[in-house]
């Protein structure tokens, strides 16, 4: 049932079916499926405490697993933060943003040969009703060669499908650029396609620096549409602060 399902997914969103691609070759390639990883779970994650110069703290936890059954990865984080412009209860935790993502990279034969191409279901929810959402899209990863023996790359996305009325679409991008052995830059930038023309970008370019193993310095630029919306909070900030790799 879910082998049909990632093949139904793979017609609807890539529109697969207008390129003379059959369900029965397919379903054939689905076979090879495993559904129980040949290789064994990988859990990852990192805990991350900033301090903006808005006067609140943030605590970010992030982790994932690789080589689940199926093929599938998964990857999720949540940001904990205080209120903003007040500077006495900036260790107060009062707000919340959560997003959690189920991932499956397709078979290059599928796809005319293209590694690193898959479909994603993304899952979103933040403090207040009617906050939560899915998203149903494609995503794209692939290496980039900036600095040798440095590891760099970038992941786009593009999600056609959202659960919330009041916006249409999104994309994306997210990306690990190396510098140095213990400096590099990662990050993401979104582009919400919402009703009325109202579009609004999420970006958070980040700095890291290692201080020792599994310990960066951080210094994170911030800017939130969403958050530009609201009178009572700012747009744009800068963070510093300590991440905790596990």
């Amino acid at each position: 049932m879910i082998k049909k399902l990632v093949l139904v997914a793979i017609a609807v969103v890539l529109g697969f079916e207008s390129n003379g691609i059959y369900a029965e070759p397919l379903v054939k390639q689905a076979q090879r499926i495993p559904i129980v990883s040949q290789e064994e779970i990988v859990a990852f994650g990192d805990a991350t405490y900033l301090f903006d110069h808005r006067e609140y703290n943030t605590l970010t936890i992030s982790g994932g697993f690789k080589n689940l059954p199926l093929g599938f990865n998964a990857w999720g984080f949540i940001d904990i933060h205080s209120d903003q412009n007040n500077e006495s209860n900036r260790f107060d935790f009062t707000r919340y943003f959560l997003e959690y993502r189920l991932r499956r990279t397709l078979d290059p034969e599928w796809v005319f040969g293209v590694k690193g191409l898959g479909l994603e279901v993304e899952y979103n929810d933040s403090n207040g009703a009617n906050n939560n959402l899915l998203r149903f899209g494609v995503n794209y990863k692939h290496d980039i060669t900036l600095i040798a023996g440095q590891k760099s790359w970038l992941q786009w996305r593009y999600f056609p499908i959202q659960t919330n009325q009041y916006a249409r679409s999104q994309a994306s991008v997210a990306y690990r650029f190396g510098l140095t052995e213990r400096l590099y830059i990662s990050g993401f930038a979104d582009f919400n396609i919402d009703e009325n023309g109202k579009n609004r970008w999420v970006a958070e370019p980040q700095l890291n620096y290692e201080i020792i193993d599994n310990v960066n310095f951080v210094l994170e630029g911030r800017i939130n549409e969403y958050e530009g919306a609201n009178a009572k909070l700012t747009a744009t900030g800068v963070a510093l602060g300590l991440k905790v790799l596990f």
